[in-house]
């Protein structure tokens, strides 16, 4: 979609909007509202009355406002208006009062609003902040990320173009850039950030998993990696946001291998002998299939590798939203969920082949577990067992949210001793 930089952002997130389809039904025709019945769905921010899930902390951690939060969502609980699916809160028909992505878009606008005061005012790094701000809510807003979301797509791209300007307008936050290559013939674009382009770089090549955008990953940069001298390099998952013109296939760690490949002979700052890889959740799978084949260090997060593909029970239980992001980025429809699950197996690593105990592989690994749901656990030992040098760290206590800032720390900690 064009960027229009001329225009004013309120002459679109607020005028009269056509009847678009509404997010839920997106990949969803017809598909009714399963029961939420595995620890797994019920302890990661989905709830019974809402079709997305509901990550305040993450949220919050990532640079939001708790206060602009739960502004936004106490509107659209509250709303009156027609909803397509009755009994979730943020399945508000008409673009308005009360929709999901109007609600998170209106307040990302105050604050590009607030931004803007802070550059007239020459307050620069003020005004980095407030754009940071609002490039989360209008990732907030955009979520679930379905291709065929017209107005999610269009506040995911103001969301990058605010982020954009996180790095415009601050000194602190080091260099910024978009990086564009090629996988299977098409082209997808990756975040770098790196503290400066001058000097040798390590670099962290960062998947961002469905329930991730590639601006979720600022802090794990700017906290962890950018004091001890490491890049990130922040690439979407293909039918995912940079790389939504890719289908999810079995060979999914493809674009994790090509965008290595660019940094290694296109990027002069990025030290090609140093660089590592770190996914979580299906991104993790793509991260430990290219570590199987070739990295330099591997950091996953409550990695899906083999359960969430091959198992009916769990598979069955998935929430709506789920299934939804999953089949959209296949090119399906969550309505035939049935007829899905079986394709679902050739993601499995254990299916293809590259997965065993034999702990033979050996990239240095390090594997963290944040739930306490047999299939997941299972998956997480498969991952470790792999590897010979392994790392296993476990975050049960911690909610799903809570565990990505923890694993934030763990990255960091990680990639500091193995690339001195």
């Amino acid at each position: 979609m064009e960027e229009k930089s001329d225009l004013n952002l309120s002459q679109i997130l607020f005028k009269p909007q056509p009847n678009y389809i509404e997010t839920s039904l997106i990949s969803n025709s017809g598909a009714a509202i399963p029961d939420i019945v595995l620890k797994p769905y019920s302890g990661s921010g989905f709830h019974a009355n809402w079709y997305r899930p509901l990550n305040r902390y993450m949220w919050s951690w990532m640079g939001g406002n708790p206060l602009d939060i739960e502004e936004a969502l106490s509107n659209i609980a509250c709303s009156e208006e027609k909803r397509s699916r009755e009994n979730m809160f943020d399945t508000v028909s008409l673009y308005g009062p009360g929709n999901w992505i109007y609600e998170f878009a209106s307040i990302a606008q105050k604050r590009i609003l607030m931004a803007k005061k802070a550059i007239e005012d020459n307050k620069f790094e003020l005004a980095s902040h407030q754009y940071r701000m609002a490039s989360r809510y209008f990732a907030i807003a955009a979520y679930p990320n379905l291709k065929g979301d017209v107005l999610a797509a269009e506040s995911s791209m103001y969301g990058r173009k605010a982020y954009r300007e996180i790095f415009v307008n601050s000194k602190k936050c080091g260099y910024y850039s978009e990086e564009e290559f090629t996988v299977r013939g098409k082209k997808v674009i990756g975040y770098l950030h790196s503290p400066d382009n001058k000097d040798l770089h390590p670099c962290v090549v960062m998947l961002g998993a469905y329930d991730q955008t590639a601006t979720d990953f600022f802090r794990i940069f700017n906290d962890e990696l950018r004091p001890l001298g490491i890049a990130a390099f922040v690439v979407d998952m293909p039918g995912l946001g940079n790389s939504a013109n890719l289908i999810l296939d079995e060979n999914y760690s493809e674009i994790a291998e090509n965008a290595i490949l660019h940094l290694k002979e296109k990027v002069k700052f990025i030290d090609s002998t140093k660089i590592g890889l770190f996914g979580l959740h299906l991104s993790a799978a793509a991260a430990v299939r290219l570590a199987v084949l070739r990295t330099d260090g591997l950091v996953v997060l409550d990695p899906t590798v083999h359960n969430i593909f091959t198992n009916v029970n769990y598979l069955s239980g998935a929430p709506l939203c789920l299934r939804s992001s999953i089949a959209n980025r296949l090119n399906a429809d969550a309505s035939n969920w049935d007829t899905l699950m079986p394709q679902l197996q050739i993601l499995s690593l254990k299916q293809q082949g590259l997965l065993s105990s034999s702990g033979k592989c050996p990239v240095n690994c390090c594997v963290a577990v944040s739930s306490s749901d047999k299939p997941l656990v299972e998956d997480a030992h498969a991952v470790a067992d792999a590897f010979k040098n392994n790392e296993f760290v476990d975050f049960k206590e911690f909610s799903s949210d809570l565990s990505f800032s923890r694993a934030s720390a763990l990255v960091g900690k990680f990639f500091k001793e193995q690339f001195t």
